[in-house]
């Protein structure tokens, strides 16, 4: 079986062979100086474990460092595997690729995915083994019904429910309907009578009926695919058991994001038996509006038993922003522990402080001024900088590009839209990141080792290589002649006056494009290798078009040295040296009212984002209305304001 793919192998063993106590005693971690003491206590436990740690506490690195000492310590012996589930596609292909830089000789035996491809492949693999109720007699697509969908259906639902039930189903929230009531609901093997059901299984039934048990094709998002995988491994018990011997140790990123059917399927599928570890910070769940359980690490903690370790580091943020992270995070966790700062201090500038400026064009002109200056006078580039926003980011970008522009300073906006992918998307995909390093190994022949290397990697994963040295080596050879072709081709077709869709189809035929699908669908289901080719496609023809030369353009695709503007959500799990923070007023913030929490657990992580200097800005309205916890928060913290 692909171990790529995360299949089970039914073959292995669950019973690990004894480690040497002193090869644990003597590993070290690498890639990084050390672990705190409590991350070390954390690494070493061989149980489940919860991991709570706040901003710039270095979470993901943990991970890999944990990923690396049970596989080169023979923990998670060899044949079996480490199951890595994150909540984005790009965040599972950097723990994917930190563990594999920190021991490559046991990647292929880290499997790290997002929990959407997880579920989807299983049911994509197995679903003719579904109870014959829950058969698709020709297979599903992907759909995602609008808030107007879901309203529609619960009001002609709680008309036509039995009488004993119409008071339960109007009571049922439409926005929380998808993730908490159907995906709450553990579907039965065999199909249930009505009479014998309560007002949330009944309205969640006959959901299930509209969009999947009454239709030829069904139609199911994530959440419905994750509990057609919950019912398959509970009724298929020997899969049950190669999924559990297959994947001993399993972790979990960014845990307070789970969901209802999520923190289910863990329970159902990977429980009893199985190290879990899940790591993250519940004073940044942000996504409640996702359907992200409250109190998730407690339920966690009780459910599989697992020991705490709170880590206490941060090595993202000076001592003065920590100061002001923990006044926020004492709103959101009276008993949170105030971090200790270890990131190397800064005393030539206010750390933090807030802006306030009469118009949006004087905030967007002094700004870039600002930066261009800071530029100057310092070693930082652009990239170093952020403009964060609650939302909106299209109201910004014309009067920030326009402006930076001015200085030579370009601005690369993370939230648009680029064919069906958003840039960020985009940028972090892997197979985007394949097709670029192809492009450029083509066009610079010498100077790009670590891109030849990233590279080699995926196509290794692409075709299947493993620790085949001979495999490898095949890949290696054919990398060579792939740049080479490549190299003449662009030779003879300038950026400016080749069709995109030329260059795409000339890359992908000497990448190999068979293949490539097979992987894309194997490895990451919810992907689709023509939406990322598309966009791919649409952003090379945006950037080449203007571009003297293939460097210029591959640059620009990028734009890897760019002032980036994105939101507040998007900006999570990112660093900057400086972060702007932009609008915090009620044209960003109109929603603050309705969750306070979660605003203000918004409003936390983008804060938390600044490593040395932190700058919010607002307008002149008064600071006494909606938004006044927020700048009574920034009062405490003592952040003074300037007036521009």
């Amino acid at each position: 079986m692909n171990a790529t793919a995360g299949d089970p192998d039914p073959a292995l063993s669950l019973t690990p062979p004894a480690t040497d106590a002193t090869e644990r005693e003597g590993w070290k971690p690498a890639g990084i100086d050390d672990l705190e003491p409590t991350a070390w206590d954390a690494l070493r436990d061989p149980g489940s474990v919860a991991v709570v740690a706040g901003p710039g506490a270095g979470k993901t690195e943990f991970l890999a460092q944990r990923g690396a000492y049970f596989l080169q310590t023979g923990i998670c012996p060899y044949p079996q595997r480490i199951l890595a589930i994150s909540f984005k596609r790009d965040a599972a292909s950097n723990l994917g690729r930190r563990v594999a830089a920190r021991a490559p000789e046991h990647a292929s035996r880290f499997v790290s995915m997002t929990f959407d491809a997880f579920t989807k492949g299983l049911v994509d693999r197995f679903a003719p083994a579904l109870p014959e109720s829950w058969r698709m007699a020709r297979g599903y697509d992907v759909h995602f019904a609008s808030a107007r969908e879901v309203d529609d259906f619960l009001n002609t639902t709680a008309r036509s429910a039995p009488a004993p039930l119409r008071n339960g189903g109007e009571r049922i929230q439409s926005g929380r309907f998808l993730a908490d009531v159907v995906g709450g609901w553990d579907l039965p093997a065999n199909l249930p009578s009505p009479v014998d059901l309560d007002a949330r299984s009944y309205a969640a039934y006959e959901w299930w009926r509209a969009h999947h048990l009454l239709r030829e094709t069904a139609q199911l998002d994530f959440t419905m695919i994750n509990r057609l995988a919950e019912l398959l491994v509970r009724t298929m018990p020997k899969l049950k058991r190669a999924l559990r011997q297959t994947y001993p140790i399993v972790f979990v990123d960014e845990f307070q994001d789970t969901t209802t059917a999520q923190f289910s399927f863990l329970q159902s599928v990977l429980g009893e038996n199985t190290a879990v570890t899940a790591v993250g910070d519940g004073k940044q769940r942000i996504m409640g509006w996702a359907g992200a359980l409250p109190a998730a690490f407690e339920r966690f903690k009780d459910a599989f038993g697992a020991t705490v370790y709170p880590l206490e580091w941060n090595f993202r943020s000076s001592a003065a922003l920590v100061e002001l992270q923990h006044i926020i995070a004492s709103r959101l966790d009276a008993d949170a522990v105030k971090a200790t700062s270890k990131a190397a201090p800064e005393d030539v500038h206010d750390p933090v402080v807030l802006w306030t400026f009469p118009t949006a064009t004087r905030e967007a002109q002094y700004i870039a001024d600002w930066i261009a200056n800071d530029i100057v006078s310092s070693d930082r580039r652009p990239a170093d900088f952020a403009l964060i926003a609650r939302q909106k980011i299209a109201d910004f970008e014309p009067r920030f590009r326009t402006h930076l522009a001015a200085h030579g300073i370009k601005v690369r906006n993370d939230d648009e839209r680029v064919g069906k992918m958003s840039l960020q998307d985009l940028l972090k995909n892997e197979t985007t990141r394949l097709l670029l390093g192809l492009l450029r190994l083509a066009n610079e022949p010498a100077g790009l080792a670590a891109v030849w290397r990233e590279v080699m990697a995926t196509m290794g994963r692409v075709h299947g290589a493993g620790d085949d040295e001979e495999a490898q080596r095949r890949v290696g050879d054919s990398l060579a002649t792939v740049t080479t072709s490549l190299r003449t081709w662009l030779k003879f077709h300038p950026p400016a006056t080749t069709p995109a869709a030329d260059t795409l189809q000339q890359v992908l035929d000497l990448a190999d494009p068979t293949a490539l699908h097979r992987y894309v669908r194997a490895t990451t289901p919810g992907d689709d290798l023509d939406t990322i080719t598309g966009a791919f496609q649409a952003r090379l023809a945006t950037v080449a078009k203007t571009a003297s030369n293939w460097k210029e353009a591959l640059d620009d695709f990028e734009s890897a040295d760019a002032v980036v503007l994105l939101t507040a959500h998007r900006s999570k799990g990112l660093e900057y040296h400086t972060v702007f923070f932009l609008g915090i007023h009620e044209d960003q913030w109109w929603a603050f009212g309705s969750d306070p929490t979660e605003g203000t657990s918004t409003f936390f992580v983008g804060l938390s984002r600044a490593g040395q200097r932190l700058i919010f800005t607002t307008d002149q309205r008064t600071r006494t209305g909606l938004l006044n916890p927020l700048f009574s928060m920034l009062r405490q913290a003592g952040v003074p304001g300037v007036r521009h």
